[in-house]
């Protein structure tokens, strides 16, 4: 039995997976099952994974290389190692199980290979380190694909309300997702699109941002395969009362690029996410929310961004 080709599209843009044939991607990763399409011949992909199966040794002194960039996602210990020839390693080590997964990717993230041994005595799911490892490896994928045709994977939480999407940012633990529900609790016309990662797009001629949902929502099982136009971004800080202010043009980049997935070392990639910051900054309002965890803080949120 041969592999099995998989397309998502996410946003405007389409990835493809194959996997081999006893790998059953719909129930390791069901998130990804709104996004599925049909192949579409005429339409650019952004990169490619193939899952093989054969499982890696990884040693102590592979983990480390002088040139590797280190950084914590998702949960996850994660290494990326430049090679030559725009090559890379990636290297993920789940903090549950402590083993190391790794995908070789060539061509500027563009055509990688995963080697995923699974136990196919086990009943695969999402909840599998498996499944866990995957879907991490695709949102970095996507991530850095996607900043070079004017797209960011945003760590925000996202509302749709009369036709138009309201995007809350801030460290972990601020109240991103408690003051999406107020939202939700107070206003009927509202309905939630994504809770952690939604894509954001500038058109190709600068002039309009859309924000998408994503097969990536985090703790909250929110996979909308829908967008809207961006209404306003809102930066949330936890304060005694409710405050809110709009941000001058460059207090709102410095808002916006701190929640988007990038990798700072990698020059292409970077320079595409900070023209797509930029283009953010001068598009849409940005807005300063010091708020409480109350009706009043969200009432006064949507009266600044509805003005």
């Amino acid at each position: 039995m041969g592999p099995r080709i998989f397309h998502y599209q996410v946003g405007a843009h389409i990835f493809r997976i194959v996997t081999y044939a006893t790998f059953d991607l719909l129930k390791a990763i069901p998130s990804l099952d709104p996004f599925i399409v049909p192949a579409k011949l005429d339409h650019e992909i952004i990169f490619e994974v193939c899952i093989d199966h054969s499982d890696t040794i990884v040693s102590t002194d592979t983990l480390s290389a002088p040139d590797d960039i280190c950084f914590d996602w998702e949960d996850a210990f994660c290494r990326i190692r430049p090679l030559p020839d725009e090559a890379h390693l990636i290297f993920i080590t789940p903090r549950q199980t402590g083993k190391t997964y790794c995908m070789e990717c060539s061509n500027e993230f563009k055509d990688c290979t995963l080697h995923l041994p699974f136990d196919e005595e086990e009943t695969l799911n999402k909840n599998n380190v498996e499944s866990f490892v995957l879907n991490n490896f695709l949102m970095m994928l996507y991530a850095f694909n996607a900043a070079r045709h004017h797209t960011l994977l945003m760590h925000a939480s996202v509302i749709a309300y009369k036709g138009r999407g309201y995007l809350f940012l801030g460290k972990s633990g601020t109240g991103k997702s408690t003051h999406t529900s107020l939202w939700l609790e107070h206003f009927p016309e509202c309905h939630l699109l994504n809770d952690d990662n939604p894509v954001v797009q500038v058109d190709s001629i600068g002039k309009q941002v859309t924000v998408f949902g994503s097969p990536w929502s985090g703790k909250t099982p929110c996979y909308r395969n829908e967008s809207v136009p961006v209404g306003a971004f809102v930066r949330l800080e936890q304060a005694p009362e409710n405050e809110i202010t709009r941000e001058s043009i460059v207090r709102a980049f410095a808002a916006l690029l701190p929640s988007c997935s990038c990798l700072k070392q990698d020059k292409r990639i970077y320079s595409g996410v900070v023209e797509t910051v930029t283009a953010l900054a001068s598009l849409v309002s940005v807005f300063h929310l010091k708020c409480l965890p109350d009706q009043a803080a969200a009432e006064v949120c949507r009266k600044a961004v509805e003005d």
